[in-house]
């Protein structure tokens, strides 16, 4: 697979004032998850890229769920533990695309807003299924295309081409998914609004990167600030733009 030009994210240098710029995740896509991953008690459920723990916090209050949460970065980790008042979730340091577990172990696994991370989707795709169990309940929530073109940044033209060209299609997914041994592969919409944002809110979001977008190389007018919601559950979901 060919690999991205876009520069990466480099998480350790806002890891500790990331959640500040970010909402506390919409109920909405926390059960949208839960729904299509069919997360419930007893399950195994496995989170990819968990940053600070922001979902896999809020997941993981199912009764009974052996919850494990992964992320490449230690800065980002250590957030997550702080957090973890109840020390029900097994936090670990590892790479999506070598996933440091047994084969067939999770009844569900999970990612949010990384897949256009993973610099080989391939590769971090077919790590997930292997360590899923037989009925292949995968969710990924990630930003739909037609989302990006008619948000408020189709206004910065560069702005749109990054996130377009890192960020992979639905279409470009369910083929890879399908192709791995994914069944049933499909996507659902998910609208979710975040409310009025004041203009002071705005500019303090983009000066703390508020979106990943907002590397070193990039300007304050590549702020994004849409979201979008994809799973494959066997399935999966984007939602469309705002």
């Amino acid at each position: 697979m060919k690999k991205s030009s876009v520069p990466k994210a480099d998480y350790s240098q806002i890891a500790k004032y990331y959640d500040t710029v970010r909402p506390t995740p919409a109920d909405i896509l926390l059960s949208k998850i839960i729904e299509y991953g069919k997360i419930n008690a007893n399950c195994a459920v496995l989170d990819v890229g968990c940053g600070t723990g922001r979902f896999s916090l809020s997941i993981s209050v199912i009764k009974n769920l052996m919850f494990c949460a992964l992320e490449p970065s230690i800065e980002m980790l250590r957030q997550a533990v702080v957090k973890d008042k109840s020390k029900r979730i097994l936090w670990v340091r590892g790479d999506g695309q070598r996933l440091p577990f047994q084969d067939s172990l999770f009844d569900c696994v999970y990612m949010t807003a990384v897949i256009h991370h993973v610099e080989n989707k391939e590769m971090a795709l077919r790590e997930i299924y292997r360590v899923s169990k037989k009925s292949r309940k995968c969710v990924i929530m990630t930003f739909s295309h037609s989302g990006i073109k008619k948000h408020i940044t189709h206004d910065f033209p560069e702005v749109v081409a990054i996130d377009l060209k890192r960020i992979p299609s639905v279409p470009s997914l369910k083929k890879m998914m399908t192709m791995i041994g994914f069944r049933d592969v499909h996507y659902h919409a998910v609208q979710l609004d975040e409310g009025y944002i004041s203009t002071d809110e705005y500019l303090r979001r983009v000066r703390n990167k508020y979106t990943s977008t907002l590397t070193p190389n990039f300007s304050l007018n590549t702020f994004l600030t849409y979201s979008s919601f994809f799973c494959h559950n066997i399935s999966f979901t984007f939602s469309p733009p705002f």
